[in-house]
C-alpha cells in the first residue's frame, strides 16, 4: 500500500498541533490521539485503570502516518479505539522494561516497535543528531518547555533548539530540497531529551544539506 491508499486513520491530523499518548499496562500498546487535543482535554480524560498518560507534544514534520499498527503482518489500517470521545490509534509498542541505556538522566532511549513515516515539504529545515557511532537521528517531537512531554520529568523553562547532548554527539540543521518521506526503521530507537524533544532513527542519508 502507498501513503495515498492508506486509510485516513493512518494519517494523523495536523501533526504540529498537540497530540497525546496513552499506555495500556496490560498490553504495552501505545495509543495516540488521531486529532489534536489540548492539555486541558488530555488532563480531563476519563480513563480505565489499565490506561495511563504517557505525555503530550507536537511533531516537527509537515505530515506523518503509520503504515500499520505493531504486530500487523502487512501495511494497512491501524487499530483504533474511542476513549472518552476521542479517537486513538495503536501507534507503537515499547519494551515492558521501559527506557534503556540512559546516559545518566538525559537522554533516555526507548526502542519501539512502530511503522512510522515522516513527511517534510521542500524548503523545510530540520535538526539531525549524529551519535558518537556515526548514526543519524532526526527530530520528531518539539521541545516542551512547560513540561508534560513523553518521558519528560519536569518543565525546563525557555528552550532553544539544541538539547543537552552526550559527549561525542553533534547536532546540525539540514534543509530539505524536495518533498521527502522518511520511513523510520522498525524497531525505532527513540531518544527523549530533558527538554521534551525526541530524535528518532537511525535514518539513512536523504536529499538535504547542512545549514550550520
Amino acid at each position: 500500500m502507498t501513503a495515498a491508499t492508506l486509510p485516513a486513520e493512518n494519517h494523523l491530523i495536523d501533526c504540529q498541533a498537540l497530540h497525546a499518548e496513552l499506555l495500556d499496562l496490560t498490553t504495552q500498546f501505545v495509543w495516540q490521539t488521531h486529532a489534536p487535543i489540548t492539555t486541558e482535554e488530555y488532563a480531563a480524560l476519563s480513563l480505565p485503570k489499565t490506561l495511563i498518560r504517557v505525555g503530550i507534544g507536537s511533531g516537527v514534520m509537515d505530515e506523518h502516518f503509520f503504515r500499520r499498527s505493531p504486530g500487523a503482518e502487512a501495511d494497512g489500517p491501524v487499530s483504533t479505539q474511542k476513549i472518552d470521545g476521542h479517537l486513538f490509534i495503536h501507534c507503537a509498542t515499547p519494551p515492558a522494561a521501559g527506557p534503556e541505556l540512559p546516559y545518566g538522566e538525559n537522554p533516555k532511549l526507548l526502542r519501539v516497535d512502530k511503522h512510522h513515516s515522516l513527511v517534510f515539504e521542500a524548503g523545510r529545515e530540520v535538526d539531525v543528531i549524529r551519535a558518537e557511532d556515526g548514526r543519524d537521528f532526526i527530530q520528531v517531537i518539539s521541545p516542551s518547555p512547560r513540561g508534560g512531554g513523553v518521558l519528560q520529568d519536569s518543565a525546563t523553562g525557555p528552550s532553544g533548539t539544541d538539547p543537552s547532548l552526550p559527549s561525542g554527539w553533534k547536532i546540525r540543521t539540514v534543509k530539505i530540497h524536495v518533498r521527502t518521506t522518511i520511513d523510520l526503521p522498525c524497531p525505532t530507537e527513540a531518544w527523549f531529551f530533558a527538554d521534551g524533544s525526541s530524535y528518532q532513527g537511525p535514518i539513512n542519508s536523504f536529499d538535504a544539506s547542512s545549514t550550520n
